[in-house]
């Protein structure tokens, strides 16, 4: 299609996707990885995306970059442990026995 001719189709009409889309986004940055404290990295899969049939836009799952741990953040369900070995030493707590 022309790009003009699918302007001219959608001028005036109301973005309704904008405001779904934007809390999405903040529903994701409020996730970091319980293991390493870094920011979740969004992840899309075929499945989840579209799961609900109440959302318009696509719903991803939330990935740590460092050890792979994957969390589906609209249910809280961990989906993936990933690799506890690769969690940085510095992260790890540190267990101090009291005399």
């Amino acid at each position: 299609m022309d790009p003009e001719d699918v302007l001219a189709a959608i001028e005036g009409q109301q973005n309704v996707l904008a405001a779904e889309a934007d809390t999405l986004e903040d529903l994701y940055k409020r996730f970091n990885c319980p293991r390493c404290r870094c920011p979740l990295q969004k992840e899309f899969d075929a499945h989840h995306v579209f799961s609900d049939p109440n959302v318009m836009n696509p719903r991803a799952l939330l990935r740590c970059p460092n050890c792979s741990y994957l969390i589906d953040p609209h249910s809280n369900l961990v989906v993936e442990y990933g690799d506890a070995s690769k969690i940085p030493v510095e992260t790890l707590p540190i267990i101090i026995p009291k005399d």
